[in-house]
């Protein structure tokens, strides 16, 4: 079964990382593992970390797209926007992915730690990423460390929360002194812009299976058509429509795993207007029918 990453109606992604007594998780994956090889546009109220270990990935927060290769890495600052894909010149890309609560880093709410070196890099908008490479001596400590704790998730040997926490912590206070060195451009309107797409990602997550315009898309998200169109394809590299086709064959997919279903059935709970347009949308995206991505996933 292929990964994917499930949301709310507003990008949200639902699925905790570690649980409430040790909030983190590492992983080692490959953006072919998900459908149509990259993963969506989503948000989540823990820190990210990315390493590259081998192809290239192009990687998105918010509006910047950053060009990963292997042995460089990315920081995502918590609730940001971010997905993925596989550069034009990769054929995949596998990569280390490092998730965490920075409660792991202050301890509890309003001690010195939260208050110096935590909130004042999670709440300002302009700081929502970071490119690390190993050409920059405390880049790639980060880089290294990030290393390291995989290393350690792998082995889960004794003290192996301790040790954790204790490279999250120097992991933390590279990141830290990287902010205040780099002063990166303050973006005017970042929060502003970010609220906007999490409102046009609901409505459309609310209603894609009726038939939606562009007008009320544009207003979901008060902005006009234009504004809105240029908006989209700032944020999200792609129009509102395209977006909403390209969410209507995803929601489409669960469905068409259940062997009784019927395609044109699938194609108008999903908002297609006709099936021969479902069907065209669809193998645009998947490569394949659906009756032949039927096939491909019977169990």
């Amino acid at each position: 079964m292929r990964k994917s990453i499930a949301t709310n109606d507003q990008g949200f992604e639902e699925r905790l990382h570690g649980d409430y007594r040790f909030p983190f998780e590492v992983s080692r994956d490959s953006l072919s593992e998900y459908e149509q090889g990259f993963f969506e546009c989503h948000w989540h109220p823990e820190v990210e970390f990315t390493v590259v270990l081998e192809g290239s990935m192009l990687y998105q927060v918010n509006d910047t797209v950053y060009e990963l290769s292997e042995g460089s890495g990315l920081f995502a600052n918590a609730n940001s926007l971010h997905s993925a894909r596989a550069h034009e010149d990769s054929r995949d890309c596998t990569y280390i992915a490092v998730i965490f609560n920075p409660v792991l880093v202050f301890g509890h709410e309003r001690s010195a730690i939260e208050e110096k070196y935590v909130r004042t890099v999670t709440e300002p908008p302009h700081l929502a990423s970071m490119h690390l490479t190993p050409e920059i001596g405390w880049q790639r400590q980060m880089i290294q460390l990030l290393m390291e704790i995989h290393e350690q998730d792998e082995q889960r040997g004794i003290c192996y929360e301790l040790i954790i926490k204790s490279k999250l912590c120097e992991l933390w206070a590279l990141l830290y002194q990287g902010f205040q060195s780099s002063s990166p451009r303050i973006q005017p309107g970042a929060s502003r812009s970010v609220l906007r797409v999490k409102q046009a990602l609901q409505f459309i997550h609310n209603h894609y299976q009726n038939k939606l315009t562009l007008e009320e898309i544009a207003a979901a998200c008060n902005l006009s058509k234009s504004e809105c169109s240029r908006f989209f394809k700032k944020m999200i590299r792609q129009s509102p429509f395209e977006y909403l086709l390209h969410y209507r064959i995803q929601k489409s997919l669960p469905l068409l795993l259940d062997p009784d279903a019927n395609i044109t059935e699938v194609s108008e709970q999903v908002g297609f207007a006709s099936v021969s347009y479902y069907a065209e949308i669809f193998r645009r995206y998947m490569k394949c029918s659906p009756t032949e991505y039927r096939k491909q996933h019977k169990k």
